[in-house]
């Protein structure tokens, strides 16, 4: 009895770990397919803004662009972070994405290269901005 009780907790153990195994996999592979599908028309070009590279890092997909603040109707950078950070978490395909465990990274540079933002969108994020200020 007291075996079978031991193989049992034991295969428990392992099944919970294989669990979280495909579920850190099945984030990966949605990371690295959103990465795939955004890249497909790159570079873009919104204004001052240009995305010139996305990837994924394991759940993470991250965004590389370049924002000409100097341009004609170029928006203070706060301005556009939050518009983004808006758009990713209450677009709903994107949020149900976010929900399940995938993250965007934005890293935006000026148009010397100097790395002007780098913020991590997650759930928590999400959550965090929807809460009165």
């Amino acid at each position: 009895m007291k075996k079978l009780l031991c193989l049992f907790l034991a295969l428990g153990a392992l099944a919970g770990c294989s669990s979280n195994d495909d579920k850190q996999r099945q984030l990966e592979l949605m990371a690295s397919n959103r990465a795939g599908v955004l890249s497909a028309g790159l570079p873009l070009e919104y204004g001052p803004l240009k995305i010139l590279r996305v990837s994924s890092n394991k759940n993470v997909v991250e965004m590389m662009m370049i924002y000409n603040d100097d341009a004609l109707g170029a928006k203070p950078l706060n301005q556009v972070l939050n518009t983004s950070i808006y758009t990713y978490c209450n677009t709903p395909t994107v949020r149900e994405q976010i929900d399940m465990g995938l993250m965007y990274r934005i890293k935006i540079r000026n148009s010397r290269g100097q790395l002007m933002a780098d913020e991590l969108i997650s759930e928590q994020t999400c959550t965090a901005s929807q809460k009165p200020q």
